[in-house]
């Protein structure tokens, strides 16, 4: 059930059984009950789960997932699903797969140094989206990124693997969507400043950047670029003048690079001055875009064009539903999953829906993944493939225990940022007090799970839907 203060309870039910998130709440699903599938009558008809969201009856995870390697010439992909039970009656599973290309298999390849990058947000401009996307798409493997943002100071994301980069851009989107609509300046003047319960505090923002660059990238100094980029409107450089500076020359005294980019055609020269001379303002959008391009540029050359994977299962057909971030298509026979362009030390993480379809408990479930791509200085067309595995089964309570946390915890995360979040409870999650309990009940127990099997990574997953739920509003 869900409590006043936002929290999910798991009740006690029968003997033996499983949770089942449901539009009501939690519920109980007795073992002995089989769910029935939703017969579609038509391909136009949308798909429904037979279930809400299995989970354990504990409320506690206790299982993660097992990395399935398919690697060829030049790219690495690790799949994790998060179930390895799946049910007999159909639903759905949540597929991570990482994508990598390695800077060592390229030698011949331009690459630049790794770099920690903090990216804080400071206004209301439409425009500063699509700058900080820019920056986004130009991360690779071996960076880390943390988002920030000035209205009020506040860490969005800690830093992550450039990887990460759908579930850092969507975080990007998901803030600034909530901001405040303000007047826009008028040429060359500054925004007022806002009253103390909600203004932007740049300083403020800008001392967490060098407090995380400083405090995670202090081992490997000597080997990283240490970057802050500025996308403001101008909100706030109309407070504090004075400690603004002192934090740009804090940083700069320890090593950190200080680039801002203008949001706004109404900012002059004069407007960035606070934040020292690796500054742009002015120009078109097009322009300020290849500003935040040449401060940020990709990890290395594009080495891998047309890379697509596919998804296929035996007996019956899988569907992909949803994917967080690329684009995908359906054919008869499999599902396709197109990622482009990759560049030398570029990676991609990304989730996806897929339907699993209606079969006999105990027999097994054989989802196929291949990856075809081009060598994009050779033209060969280069190909790899592995399979994962499944069982069915028809106990509710098998299903919900043995389900991956770390694979839905990630796609929690990306659910805080409207990514996949009818994975959850589809369009009636409202009603049980939105995603907030859901994350916030994950978050407990994946750090619980992370000192229980000693886990870093566990935890790491754990403090990203901390600060997502910090960070974001309902």
């Amino acid at each position: 059930m869900l409590t006043r203060d936002g929290k999910l309870v798991f009740a006690e039910g029968g003997v033996r059984g499983a949770s089942v998130l449901t539009a009501n709440g939690v519920e109980f699903l007795d073992a002995a009950e089989t769910p029935s599938p939703v017969i579609r009558r038509s391909a136009d008809e949308p798909w429904q789960p037979a279930t809400g969201f299995l989970l354990p009856r504990s409320g506690v995870w206790r299982e993660t997932s097992r990395p399935v390697a398919m690697s060829g010439p030049g790219l690495a992909v690790v799949l994790r699903t998060s179930d390895h039970l799946v049910p007999s009656w159909g639903g759905e599973i949540l597929v991570r797969i990482d994508a990598l290309v390695p800077t060592e298999a390229f030698p011949e390849a331009n690459t630049r140094p790794p770099r920690f990058l903090a990216v804080v947000l400071d206004g209301h401009a439409a425009a500063i989206a699509s700058l900080a996307e820019v920056a986004l798409d130009n991360v690779g493997q071996r960076d880390r990124v943390t988002i920030l943002d000035a209205t009020p100071a506040r860490m969005v994301l800690p830093l992550l693997p450039g990887s990460h980069r759908t579930l850092l851009g969507a975080a990007v989107q998901r803030v600034l969507s909530h901001r405040r609509r303000a007047p826009s300046p008028t040429k060359g003047a500054l925004p007022q400043a806002q009253p103390a319960s909600g203004q932007a505090s740049l300083a403020a923002a800008l001392a967490l950047a060098r407090a995380q660059l400083v405090k995670r990238a202090t081992a490997q100094a000597s080997t990283v670029e240490r970057q802050v980029l500025v996308v403001t409107d101008g909100a706030g450089l109309a407070v504090d003048d004075a400690r603004l500076r002192r934090e740009v020359e804090a940083m700069q005294a320890q090593g950190i690079r200080v680039t801002a980019v203008g949001a706004s055609d109404q900012l002059d020269d004069d407007a960035l001055r606070p934040l020292g001379d690796d500054t742009y303002v002015g120009g078109s959008q097009e322009e300020r875009e290849d500003a935040v391009a040449e401060m940020i540029p990709p990890p290395g050359d594009v080495v891998l064009q047309d890379v697509e994977l596919t998804l296929a299962s035996a007996p019956a057909p899988l569907r992909v539903l949803e994917l967080s971030g690329g684009t995908s298509a359906l054919t008869p026979e499999l599902d396709r999953i197109f990622l482009d362009e990759l560049y030398a030390g570029e990676a991609r993480t990304e989730v996806a829906r897929v339907v699993v379809p209606v079969w006999v408990p105990g027999e097994t479930l054989d989802i196929q993944v291949g990856a075809t791509y081009r060598d994009a200085r050779s033209g060969e067309r280069l190909t790899s493939q592995n399979t994962i595995r499944c069982r069915y089964s028809s106990n509710v309570e098998r299903i919900a225990d043995a389900r991956h946390g770390d694979v839905i915890a990630y796609a929690s995360a990306l659910a805080m940022v409207r990514r996949l979040h009818r994975a959850f409870l589809g369009s009636q999650l409202d009603r049980v007090g939105g995603l907030r309990p859901i994350v916030m009940w994950q978050a407990r127990s994946l750090a619980a799970l992370s000192r229980a099997q000693s886990d870093p990574v566990l935890g790491s997953q754990a403090e990203i839907l901390h600060s997502l739920l910090n960070a974001l509003e309902d």
